[in-house]
């Protein structure tokens, strides 16, 4: 893009030639434009033009911060949820060195039938040395004795949290997802009114701090708690902070295609807890190397910004100028002379209200953040609904992990080029849509008899849609919120959606399995439904002020297909 386009409002400007005004943006398999409104004001992507809106930069940071950091966080989410796996177990009863009789018949001796499997919590009374099967079966009284199959070591099989003490694990959980519910709402609230920079850095190292405390702590419960809850705060704010940094220096065409990168990172991270936890298979040391990348992480951060939109809307114009200078010089290009007029323009911004209360400014803003969480909560729910539907089969659980992440690759895949040739809006309705007509094949499927391979088929569909969902809904979120309330807002959804989860056990272990799938159809199929009223946001400016958010998209048509620049927010 040329500069001279955006500066030809002065008078002592010249008009732009007819050659100049029939000027095309570059394709990228993005939605094309025409650059025909040469009245619109300069903006900020006109500065990013000039400094260079996909630089060394812009790509160190988004390599480091929206790759490998997403890859980690999902990573470190997961490797907790395989360290709170309870292995296969039994009562360890003493004497089988003396006995020299293999695993199996010691345990027909000693421990008693409970169905198709052994007893995991009883064992026959052995006062009676002679006849140890005629006996009473009495509570574990020397402890348990685990399967080491697929785990050596992890927190229950540690602390023994099984049977009367089973409790504790379900405790952790629990209040762990609680207290991390309203713990990143302050990490929100930090990252609109104190900066992103500050944010990712706590983020960053509550994860380094949490996996060591894990380790250190799982006889002292509460701290245990405490230690689990830091991470279920910073993990959605760790991907909004970066995402929305990135986002804001990256030009329009290249938004939907930094999304994708950062999806598929989120989906190699939950491989990549797969494999790291079957390679060490011990929960201490899969804690150790998680914190020990995320200090790897901290030790790069000085290659992470402040976002200079965010300065200049806090009233900081030449810290923002300065920054801008120095990402110019990083990436050879150089600061327009209108640069100080966008950065006042963005300044305006800072007269708006703050805080958690700014959602309610105006309608518009409103409706936006409650359709998004529906999308974020229809995704949480389907995504750990399937899960738990799919689970007790018997089969590797490091390759399911595995397999989970993996299907998000193609999805996201799949999604970036809807987004990119019809738009952000009509691609999270079908993605919704799709993932509610699968459920209702499942649910149709289980009503005629059918179950195994087609049920399991239909699960992994879903979830390829479902990813899809949520994919459009992290870009949405940026997209058409304001600077001054990014934060905010996407805390805000993750936080209702997180509250949505608890739900889950109500939905997901109904003792009629056909029910959770006509639950997810309708839950689906409703999204679908909400999400369409989203305002399209592919190729048009980041709304700076709540005063831009109050009338984001409310020019464009509902039954537009591919969406058109309203002159207000498209490029000039």
């Amino acid at each position: 893009m040329q500069a001279t386009a955006a500066e030809a409002i002065p008078d002592n400007r010249a008009l732009p030639t007819e050659d100049e005004r029939r000027t095309k943006l570059p394709e990228n398999g993005e939605i094309a434009t025409n650059r025909r409104n040469h009245k619109v004001a300069p903006a900020f992507e006109e500065v990013l033009d000039s400094i260079g809106s996909r630089g060394i930069f812009q790509t160190r940071l988004n390599i480091v911060f929206n790759c490998f950091g997403p890859c980690l966080n999902m990573l470190s989410i997961n490797v907790f949820f395989l360290a709170m796996q309870t292995p296969d177990h039994w009562c360890h009863v003493p004497g089988r060195e003396r006995a020299n009789l293999s695993l199996e018949e010691w345990k027909n001796f000693t421990i008693p039938r409970a169905g198709n499997s052994f007893s995991k919590c009883l064992m026959y009374n052995h006062s009676n040395d002679a006849n140890w099967n005629s006996s009473e079966p009495v509570k574990c009284q020397h402890g348990w004795d685990y399967d080491d199959t697929w785990f050596s070591l992890t927190v229950p099989s540690q602390m023994n949290w099984v049977c009367d003490k089973q409790q504790s694990a379900n405790d952790v959980l629990f209040y762990a997802q609680n207290i991390g519910v309203a713990l990143s709402l302050l990490f929100g609230y930090i990252g609109d009114m104190y900066g992103r920079q500050l944010v990712q850095f706590l983020c960053l190292a509550a994860h380094a701090i949490s996996r060591l405390l894990l380790v250190l702590t799982p006889h002292i419960l509460i701290l245990f708690i405490l230690a689990e809850s830091l991470v279920t705060a910073a993990a959605g704010p760790m991907h909004e902070s970066a995402l929305s940094v990135g986002l804001e220096l990256a030009d329009i065409r290249h938004r939907t295609t930094l999304n994708y990168f950062s999806s598929c990172c989120l989906g190699t991270g939950v491989m990549a807890a797969g494999f790291l936890g079957w390679g060490l298979r011990n929960w201490n040391y899969s804690m150790y190397c998680t914190a020990a990348l995320f200090i790897a992480l901290i030790l790069l951060f000085r290659w992470f910004p402040e976002s200079p939109r965010w300065l200049a809307c806090r009233g900081r114009e030449e810290d923002a100028l300065r920054l801008l200078r120095r990402i110019a010089a990083t990436n050879g290009g150089r600061l327009p002379p209108f640069a100080p007029r966008v950065m006042r323009t963005v300044a305006k911004a800072q007269r708006d209200r703050k805080g958690f209360l700014s959602l309610f400014s105006s309608w518009n803003v409103f409706k936006n953040t409650v359709l998004l969480i529906t999308a974020r909560s229809a995704h949480v729910l389907t995504q750990y609904s399937l899960v738990l539907l799919a689970g007790g089969v018997g089969v590797n659980p490091f390759l399911t992990v595995v397999a989970q992440g993996a299907v998000q690759l193609p999805s996201v895949c799949a999604v970036h080029v809807c987004a990119a040739r019809f738009g952000r809006r009509w691609t999270g309705v079908g993605c919704a849509l799709l993932a509610g007509v699968t459920c209702a094949a499942a649910f149709c499927m289980l009503r005629a008899g059918i179950i195994g391979l087609p049920i399991t088929v239909a699960a992994v569909i879903t979830q390829f849609f479902s990813t899809g969902t949520i994919s459009m809904a992290n870009l949405q979120s940026v997209e058409v919120h304001p600077t001054c309330l990014r934060q905010i807002a996407a805390c805000v959804e993750w936080t209702a959606a997180a509250i949505v989860m608890s739900a889950l056990p109500y939905v997901a272990l109904m003792s009629d399995r056909r029910t959770p799938y006509a639950i997810l159809a309708a839950l689906n199929l409703g999204t679908a439904v909400a999400v369409s009223f989203l305002p399209e946001s592919a190729l048009q400016r980041l709304p700076e002020s709540l005063q831009d958010a109050a009338v984001f998209g409310k020019d464009q048509k509902y039954w537009s297909w591919k969406p058109k620049p309203a002159p207000q927010y498209a490029m000039a």
